[in-house]
């Protein structure tokens, strides 16, 4: 009778981790499609004049980077191309708020210059 009971405990928390794995990728996704969003505008020389929060916009992006790179490595039960894809955008993240941060004017440099 325990072997049943073992074999039920271990079916329950298979579909427990399956579903477990389903949340966290839809979490991790979000997150980064965010943090994509919110670095895209710090690229976009018009956003970054009309936008007085385009500081914060680029602190949240840095956070939603560091949260899905501590979190990808806990997803499991996805595809390795469903992994490849994830780990490209997250580099697509990194390179684009390094590009940012490289290639931007600081807005009081640019208010001078004016």
């Amino acid at each position: 009778m325990r072997f049943m009971t073992t074999r039920a405990d271990v079916a329950k928390l298979a579909e427990f981790r399956a579903r477990t794995d389903q949340q966290l990728h839809a979490l991790i996704s979000t997150k980064l499609e965010r943090g994509l969003n919110f670095a895209k505008l710090l690229l976009d020389a018009e956003a970054r004049e009309r936008w007085a929060s385009i500081d914060e916009f680029a602190a949240r992006a840095e956070k939603l980077y560091t949260e899905v790179a501590r979190l990808l490595p806990l997803l499991h039960g996805i595809s390795s191309a469903e992994r490849r894809r994830l780990e490209a955008r997250l580099n697509q993240l990194r390179d684009i708020l390094d590009c940012a941060t490289l290639c931007a004017v600081p807005r009081v440099q640019a208010a001078a210059m004016l």
